[in-house]
């Protein structure tokens, strides 16, 4: 709920641009540190992963106004959608394979690492 809307574009760009971070989130961005020192092990973007474009898919987003919408004012929007594409990739995997996956990033090598755990086959 973003309650009332003033600019539709802008709005509609914040929940893109939310989408995309929650989706890279979920399937790629991941820290790697040394477990000794602490040390980050891939701080530069040739190791740390980000969504492409290719990567992200057709995003549909379609805002709510009118009455029971707009007479809570102004919310914040940018950040509630970020949150949902990782659920929902991993919702996705569990019943594509059967086997939940319960870390993010879905990374192939933790889906075939939560299956051979399972019993399963990958």
């Amino acid at each position: 709920d973003c309650g009332l809307i003033i600019d539709l574009k802008t709005a509609e760009s914040q929940v893109f641009g939310a989408l995309i971070m929650g989706i890279t989130y979920g399937l790629f961005e991941e820290a790697i540190y040394d477990k000794s020192t602490g040390r980050m092990l891939n701080p530069d973007m040739e190791f740390y992963r980000l969504a492409g474009i290719k990567d992200v898919g057709t995003l549909k987003v379609h805002m709510m106004t009118g009455k029971g919408y707009d007479e809570r004012g102004v919310i914040g929007l940018g950040e509630p959608p970020v949150i949902s594409p990782g659920a929902a990739i991993s919702n996705a995997v569990a019943n594509a394979c059967g086997v939940r996956v319960p870390y993010l990033p879905l990374t192939p090598d933790k889906v075939i690492a939560a299956l051979h755990k399972e019993g399963g086959v990958a």
